[in-house]
């Protein structure tokens, strides 16, 4: 009962704040952003990658580019109608508070046939009550 009553407590004093209540598995959360940016390269519409990646965000490609958000947004535009798929998979989170560090993997098809996967690292920063990813590092998955 005191759990409950903590967790109500939190939730609300999050509400009157504007934050988002924590998260039950932020685990969760997290995997489930990771899977949304890679179906946006499918649709080619960034959605919900606009509020997730940071605004000092920086990545490095599999082919060792390296990029910020702005960047990250016009690839995703610029994706449209080029991948038949992207599949995320394997990813593990571990959570140290409020930052994650994510790992996994990625295949894709292009609408040409071209296959291709990576293994990557990303890390998030929960900030103000909401997950953000400030870094990514990918590299191509050995075959």
């Amino acid at each position: 009962m005191k759990r409950l009553f903590a967790a109500l407590v939190a939730a609300i004093a999050a509400s009157a704040s504007g934050a988002e209540p924590p998260a039950a598995d932020p685990s969760a959360q997290i995997i489930r952003m990771e899977r949304a940016w890679g179906e946006c390269f499918v649709t080619g519409v960034p959605g919900p990658a606009k509020d997730f990646i940071a605004d000092d965000f920086v990545g490095i490609t599999s082919r060792g580019v390296r990029y910020e958000k702005p960047q990250a947004l016009q690839d995703i535009a610029e994706a449209k109608g080029r991948f038949k798929s992207m599949v995320v998979g394997d990813v593990s989170v571990r959570v140290y508070g409020d930052a994650a560090v994510a790992r996994g993997t990625d295949s894709w098809e292009m609408t040409d046939g071209t296959k291709g996967a990576a293994l990557w690292t990303d890390t998030w920063i929960r900030r103000n009550g909401t997950w953000q990813i400030v870094a990514a590092q990918d590299t191509p998955k050995p075959k």
